[in-house]
């Protein structure tokens, strides 16, 4: 009897036990309330506060999140602080008092969130003074990155004091606030007095200015910081004023390479000795060919000039690496269309070759546009334009097809500075069928006759389509699509967008959109589409 009560007593546990297993609990509803602060010491507002600890208590347990790069405190007191958490409580202790007759804000953001689900407090901000009365001046505004009128978030705003020899590449603001997802700013409780307003990117959050890739935006002239203060709106742009270099060189046997650490729009090169060599320029490059007789060393002076129109001079030596064998190995020869193969192409067209090399020669009597497989013209006949590099060129003529363009290149129609060819080609592309397509036409209002402008139509993610230097305008066989329209206050006439230069006081070429995006449809023409120039 008593062995069968004991086996009886295991059997009830393993099986009670297993139907005893741990899971997780379902149902309740989420947590979605941000924890509430219910006290501070000191209180916001407070005056002549001479402590160097801060104690915040919410009404739930909470934790802390990257709160050295979230809490951001103006002005910038240059006093490091430890933090500790204690469930309900966060406590920042500084390791010096702050500075006498001082307003102070300190602005948490998103660092301080609930436990459970992480919903960070809101609007979670403290104000106090060192001294008897709280500063009322306010700054606020908006930032738009000036190509795409787009608001940029998470940028830097500062007011920086007034210095003959500020340098916001050295220098932080004296107060400053971050850009919330819609652009705007607002940096409070200020000393009433003048301020340079300058934005910075600060990508890398360390509020200096990085004139490599963050972009800047300022006003010329100083501001008020009062209690009733105008709003400003500042564009950004990217203005890269660091000094062109050289960055590295690349020799090989064929070629020789000139990397620059930024992009070069121009070049001019000058041979130094009785030698020359063929070269291109691709993007921040500048490529040397070998060709045979020359000496060891050729000398060159460089002239570049990079997006900005500023000139840098360069005296270089192009060494070509020794050849091993009997064969050298050259780099492939190469050539690309626009438009693309197979992509429509008008009767009335533009049609460019771009080439890896520089051209040799050019045998512009095989080289044949064909119109539906019937007729035939060689290249020597239709209008057609090299590049200062010998590498691009643009064809611009006249079709009689009905159905197909066709271009072709024999084997050895094309030969580069090397000496190599390319296989024989044939590009084809279908006719342009102008009902698969738009039309827009409009002008540009309230415009002094001696401003240059350029009119550009540009896709949703803001790459250009069509572009007119006089208006009114016209742009034809655009594709079915959302559209924006914008037009760029050409100052200097040089048919692009100039970026301006923080150190010159130089801002950037106004740019203007239509507020709205426009639907382009097939076979459909929108006419008197027009932007006003603002007076």
């Amino acid at each position: 009897m008593i062995i069968r009560t004991i086996l009886f007593a295991i059997l009830s546990l393993i099986i009670f036990g297993r139907c005893a297993q741990t899971v997780t609990p379902t149902g309740g509803k989420k947590d979605s309330i941000a924890p509430v602060l219910i006290q501070s010491i000191p209180v916001s507002k407070t005056l002549n506060f001479k402590g160097d600890r801060i104690e915040l208590f919410f009404d739930e347990y909470v934790v802390i999140d990257n709160i050295n790069q979230k809490l951001v405190i103006t002005p910038e007191a240059d006093n490091p602080y430890s933090y500790k958490l204690n469930g309900e409580s966060v406590v920042l202790n500084f390791k010096k008092k702050f500075k006498d007759s001082t307003t102070y804000t300190l602005n948490f953001g998103d660092a301080i969130k609930d436990f459970a689900e992480k919903n960070p407090a809101k609007n979670l901000k403290i104000v106090f003074s060192t001294g008897a009365s709280l500063d009322s001046g306010r700054v606020y505004g908006t930032l738009r990155d000036v190509k795409t009128s787009k608001p940029l978030f998470d940028a830097l705003v500062g007011l920086y004091n007034i210095s003959d020899t500020l340098n916001i590449a050295k220098q932080k603001p004296y107060y400053f606030s971050r850009t919330d997802s819609s652009g705007r700013f607002s940096i409070e409780n200020v000393q009433i007095r003048k301020y340079r307003l300058i934005a910075i990117e600060d990508k890398n959050r360390n509020m200096l200015y990085n004139a490599k890739d963050e972009r800047v935006g300022f006003l010329n002239d100083s501001i008020s910081a009062a209690s009733d203060s105008v709003s400003y709106s500042i564009n950004m742009a990217l203005s890269d004023v660091t000094p062109m270099k050289i960055q590295r060189t690349i020799p090989k046997v064929n070629n020789y390479t000139v990397v620059f650490n930024k992009g070069v729009e121009k070049a001019n090169v000058s041979f130094t000795t009785p030698d020359t060599l063929p070269y291109i320029l691709e993007n921040s490059q500048l490529k040397f060919f070998n060709l045979q007789p020359h000496s060891d060393t050729v000398q060159v002076k460089l002239v570049v000039t990079d997006s900005l129109g500023t000139d840098s001079t360069f005296n270089q030596k192009i060494s070509f690496m020794p050849q091993r064998g009997k064969e050298r190995q050259r780099d492939p020869f190469s050539m690309t269309v626009r438009p693309e193969q197979n992509k429509p192409l008008s009767n009335n067209f533009s049609y460019f070759l771009q080439f890896s090399k520089p051209v040799a020669l050019l045998d512009t009597n095989s080289i044949t546009l064909i119109s539906d497989s019937l007729t035939r013209k060689p290249l020597k006949e239709i209008p057609h334009e090299w590049n200062k590099f010998h590498n691009q060129l643009t064809i611009s003529g006249k079709a009689t097809s009905k159905d197909t363009i066709k271009w072709e290149f024999p084997k050895g129609s094309i030969i580069s500075v090397e000496g190599d060819t390319l296989v024989k080609m044939l590009m084809k592309h279908p006719l342009l069928n102008e009902e698969d397509y738009g039309k827009l036409t409009g002008t540009v209002l309230n415009i002094d006759s001696s401003m240059h402008v350029i009119v550009e139509l540009v896709d949703e993610q803001f790459k250009v389509l069509k572009t007119s230097y006089t208006y009114p305008y016209k742009f034809e066989y655009i594709p079915e699509g959302r559209y924006y329209l914008r037009v760029t206050l050409d100052r200097n006439n040089n048919k692009r967008w100039d970026s301006g230069r923080f150190d010159e006081g130089k801002q950037p070429e106004t740019i203007l959109y239509l507020p709205d995006k426009m639907l382009i449809k097939s076979n459909f023409e929108l006419n008197d589409i027009n932007i006003s120039v603002p007076k």
